[in-house]
């Protein structure tokens, strides 16, 4: 059947730049593997229809009254709380810190082309490195901090790739850059040294097989989920996403195990040691040769 996109455009969000207290929030739940998270800003502007942060306080609760993807709230002052933090201890105040960058926003929503909040705590993090960073984006404008991220050692850029169909992304991710963009960007990232990750998370409609095969020259590692697991609320804050699917004839790719068969696909081309899975999968920082030891 035809798939019919997004009838409403979201307009040009609202910007509320802010300062903050802190910028390092401890993690838990589904991130039990990291220390911290960091989020340069509050809001996103990508409008990915699956976003369980709609359903999340922070939206919510959020005081400017404007739908999720119509407002942004750049923390102008994260990177100075950053470095505070990095010179604690004569500068060791991030050396154990395992930290997700960023789990409720996108660190290169398109506001970063102007504030460079994210590039400005990647420099922090550049001369005071954190034992673990992931920087968790759809985004190319990452290959613009392509000069810090390689001073970082243990540094992972992690890319949303969902489907390999790219109508599915419009109808899913209306704002968001083109799948080829992002592929590019991965590619540019592994040439340079960076090692790389594949987020197909969730996974939209696709043919796994194929979209392995774009993801094999470009990925180091691959992590699958769903919208059961991946939204922290086994689906329920993915209610709008599932109903779509169903509205689109696509009801199989809104059940519940669905993101398992297509992996055992994905395990198939690039092997067993190359694909993870949801929450186990993102927090196995072993393969970065990190420590598990907490942030005193």
């Amino acid at each position: 059947m035809e798939r019919q996109l997004w009838k409403e455009r979201p307009r040009r969000a609202e910007c509320f730049p802010r300062e903050v207290k802190q910028i390092l929030t401890r993690t838990g739940g589904f991130l039990s593997g990291f220390t911290h998270s960091l989020q340069p800003y509050t809001g996103c502007e990508f409008s990915c229809a699956y976003c369980y942060v709609r359903e999340m306080a922070v939206q919510k609760t959020n005081p400017h009254g404007l739908p999720w993807s119509q407002w942004v709230s750049p923390k102008t002052n994260a990177p100075a709380l950053l470095a505070r933090v990095a010179r604690r201890g004569g500068g060791g105040g991030l050396a154990k810190a395992r930290i997700f960058c960023s789990s409720s926003t996108d660190p290169y929503t398109p506001r970063e082309r102007h504030f460079e909040l994210t590039r400005g705590c990647l420099a922090v993090m550049a001369e005071h490195p954190p034992a673990v960073l992931v920087v968790q984006t759809r985004s190319p404008l990452v290959l613009r901090d392509l000069d810090l991220l390689r001073r970082i050692p243990r540094v992972v850029v992690s890319v949303s790739v969902t489907t390999d169909d790219e109508q599915v992304r419009r109808l899913f991710e209306p704002n968001a850059p083109g799948l080829g963009r992002r592929l590019e960007a991965l590619a540019a990232l592994r040439e340079a040294g960076v090692r790389t990750q594949a987020a197909v998370a969730p996974l939209l409609p696709c043919d796994p097989e194929r979209l392995a095969r774009r993801l094999d020259a470009v990925a180091d590692r691959v992590v699958v989920d769903d919208f059961f697991r991946g939204d922290g609320a086994g689906g329920r804050r993915s209610r709008a996403a599932l109903e779509r699917l169903r509205e689109q004839g696509l009801g199989h790719w809104a059940e519940p195990g669905y993101a398992g068969r297509a992996a055992d696909a994905f395990r198939r081309v690039l092997g067993a040691e190359r694909v993870v899975e949801s929450e186990a999968g993102f927090n196995d920082l072993a393969w970065l040769g990190a420590a598990a030891t907490p942030l005193s």
